[in-house]
């Protein structure tokens, strides 16, 4: 027993178990894998430059999502995804990745100001995040890429965003896609996960010009903070108590590994220093890679939470996407160590068609699957021991293609607020 523990707490520290193999084995199989990712994905573009469709029916859980506002967002969330995939790709990506990506921009520019689907449903709101995160990264590459004109279109639509999802932020400070009876123009319900997501969108928008309200960011930290339990786990709700439940619950680490990779990313990014250390960071992933057969068997499950610790299929690679992100932050002993163990899991899911999938879902499911899948492994190919740990506000730790790297801003402490 002294023996075992020992072990684990080296491994803690260390980091994880090599890979076997040669050292660069794994950098072949990534590139060959992202590489058929690719091909996969760009197949699957709209006339319109739209990524994903609501035409072809896959799962019976297919039948609860009818109203065609719903598959607005969905697609336009999509679409979104796979803009910021395609500018995750830097110097790798083809000409003909470059026109795809444009078009996908003028898509969004159009589609990206959905309405709120019903008094319930706001999955809308899926739209607003990730369609924000593909205008602040294109944002951030130099002006010629996209052109002047894009470029305003792209500008408007983020502050008009912006200024939506303040009207969707939660009395508790969150964000989330329902909303709890009684049903009211501000959604009553916030969860951690998407909380955590915005505030890493917002700290890119401030770095590109797009300004969000001090307050707005001040209440969403807040939130997220309450949500991060003392087991290392994060709440799925954020509430005025939060509470990891029972020994089966959600909120227990194993129904928490994909929310504690956003989570810890937001808080080491956007918090006090020293508030997510490197050690939480690898306690983190460690918990993640010892415990990944929770998410792996819900992956391709066909309902919501029906696995065990109310696991849904379609956290596998939400959590991958922003596990990447939290290696990113590492110093380089360590992220060398990582990067062959995420990508392993990556591919382990590729189907002979190059896609990869998690959650059943008409055919979103292949778009955002295969787009997150390959910004890992684009950002696991990118790194190398002269990157250094990114700056405040710079994209998913990579500066943008061609552009000189940033100083880092000072940030200035937030001012009181007053209590009323």
């Amino acid at each position: 027993m002294i023996v075992a523990t020992v072990l684990l707490l080296t491994q803690l520290v260390q980091g994880p178990l090599p890979v076997n193999g040669a050292e660069d084995d794994w950098r072949v199989s990534a590139r060959a894998g992202l590489d058929k990712a690719l091909v996969y994905l760009l197949a699957q573009q709209e006339e319109d430059g739209a990524f994903g469709h609501w035409r072809f029916s896959s799962s019976p859980d297919d039948k609860n999502w009818m109203v065609p506002e719903q598959h607005y967002a969905f697609q336009v969330a999509c679409t979104g995804i796979t803009c910021v995939t395609l500018m995750d790709l830097g110097d790798m990506l083809s000409e003909e990745g470059e026109k795809a990506l444009e078009r996908a921009l003028d898509n969004i520019c159009i589609q990206g100001r959905r309405k709120r689907i019903d008094n319930w449903d706001t999955d809308n709101l899926w739209g607003y995040v990730y369609v924000l995160e593909a205008v602040a990264r294109a944002l951030a590459e130099p002006e010629p890429r996209f052109g002047e004109e894009r470029r305003q279109r792209l500008r408007k639509l983020g502050e008009d965003l912006i200024v939506i999802l303040g009207k969707y932020q939660s009395p508790d400070g969150g964000w989330a896609y329902y909303d709890n009876r009684p049903y009211t123009r501000r959604p009553t319900w916030g969860t951690s996960f998407v909380t955590a997501s915005l505030l890493l969108i917002f700290e890119q928008c401030e770095e590109v010009g797009l300004a969000v309200p001090d307050l707005m960011q001040q209440r969403g930290l807040r939130a997220l903070r309450r949500t991060r339990l003392p087991n290392g786990a994060y709440d799925y709700n954020i509430a005025p108590i939060q509470s990891t439940r029972n020994l089966l619950s959600i909120n227990q680490i194993k129904g928490s590994l994909c929310r504690i990779q956003v989570g810890n990313l937001a808080l080491r990014r956007l918090g006090e220093p020293g508030e997510v250390t490197d050690q939480n960071i690898v306690t983190g992933l460690e918990q993640l890679i010892r415990h990944h057969k929770f998410i792996s068997l819900s992956r391709g499950r066909i309902y919501p939470h029906e696995a065990y610790y109310a696991n849904s299929g379609y956290f596998f690679f939400y959590g991958h996407y922003y596990a990447s992100d939290v290696i990113r932050q590492l110093p380089w002993n360590l992220r060398e160590q990582w990067w062959p163990v995420i990508c392993q899991k990556i591919l382990e899911t590729q189907e002979a068609d190059g896609s990869m999938w998690d959650y059943a879902f008409f055919t979103y499911h292949r778009i955002y699957g295969t787009a997150w899948s390959i910004s890992v492994l684009a950002k696991a190919l990118a790194d190398g021991e002269e990157m250094k740990v990114p700056a405040r506000g710079e994209p998913n730790g990579f500066k943008a293609r061609g552009a000189e790297p940033k100083p880092e801003k000072k940030r200035l402490p937030p001012k009181p607020q007053k209590l009323r």
